[in-house]
């Protein structure tokens, strides 16, 4: 019983010295990224905002490097970021506004999800006529949800 315990202590005090060194590596990974970000590297700048929203789970600085990834043309970026945007703000609020630009710049580069987006963010703000739009041009891309939001508002 008395060994049993002696490995456990040997086995747990292992982990905590290498353990240093594993979160070390990690936080030069990072510290790479944010590097590449800062130099204008989109998709660094979208990985580090993946990152902080799902890892960190802070939106807040997530959305920082979404909104660079998007500046950066890295479309997904823009979809992203334009989500965080959306759950943090009201109908007609500044939020709003900036993912309708968000959405905009990616729907019109063919990503389908930003198109679906703008007709939910359009229907939030009771443009319907201008949501069809949106939900027709996500199904146009082969976004099925488009497809099914378009056919149920059109009855």
């Amino acid at each position: 019983m008395v060994k049993k315990f002696i490995i456990l202590i040997i086995l747990a005090l292992s982990i905590f010295i290498q353990a240093p060194g594993i979160w070390a590596e990690e936080d030069d990974l990072t510290k790479k990224k944010r590097a590449l970000c800062d130099e204008g590297n989109s998709t660094a700048c979208f990985k580090m905002g993946e990152r902080y929203r799902i890892v960190e789970r802070d939106n807040k600085t997530a959305l920082g490097f979404y909104s660079k990834a998007c500046d950066g043309d890295y479309m997904t970026g823009c979809t992203n970021g334009g989500i965080l945007l959306v759950m943090k703000g009201n109908p007609y609020s500044k939020e709003f506004k900036k993912a309708r630009k968000m959405f905009s710049k990616a729907c019109e580069a063919g990503e389908d999800p930003s198109c679906f987006n703008m007709g939910s963010l359009n229907y939030k703000e009771g443009r319907q006529k201008k949501a069809l739009q949106y939900y027709l041009k996500a199904c146009d891309m082969g976004n099925q949800a488009g497809c099914a939001k378009h056919k149920r508002l059109s009855r």
